[in-house]
């Protein structure tokens, strides 16, 4: 007799913990399935940002390169790729640059003169550029790992 309901004892037991055993590998796994649909969505929500970023860090090499080799092009594409250098620089690359490519962009500015003479409406521009890009990275939730240091 005692055998017999230590017998039920320990397998209620077993049963109970296998159920609790069970409940817990599902909430765990459960867990662990939101954890990487929520990095999924952050590295969605940064997608459209590092297009961009892509094209016109593109852009901006590209014009920088002919400015750097100027002997093998003509006046218009010199004139061309500096006038479309300085607007990258003064707009749409400040609004996706990470805080190294800013320093390196500076660098090619200020070798073609462009830092010479910041007017108030260059400044205001620029400084719009960047507070755009910090309410598309908040707007969009980006997680700032995904994109990089950059100037607030």
């Amino acid at each position: 007799m005692i055998n017999s309901e230590m017998f039920k004892l320990v397998g209620n037991t077993i049963s109970t913990l296998s159920i609790i055993i069970g409940i817990t590998l599902s909430v765990l796994n459960f867990r662990i399935a939101k954890e990487k649909e929520a990095e999924s969505r952050k590295i969605e929500a940064a997608k459209p940002f590092l297009e961009l970023r892509q094209k016109l860090y593109l852009e901006a090499l590209t014009n920088a390169s002919i400015l750097a080799s100027q002997d093998f092009h003509t006046e218009e594409e010199v004139r061309k790729a500096k006038q479309r250098f300085a607007e990258l620089y003064w707009g749409e690359l400040s609004l996706i640059e990470e805080k190294n490519i800013e320093k390196a962009m500076i660098q090619v500015a200020d070798s073609m003169n462009l830092n010479d003479s910041i007017s108030p409406s260059k400044r205001a521009t620029y400084n719009l550029a960047h507070s755009m890009r910090e309410s598309l990275v908040n707007s969009w939730g980006i997680d700032r790992s995904k994109i990089g240091e950059i100037n607030p």
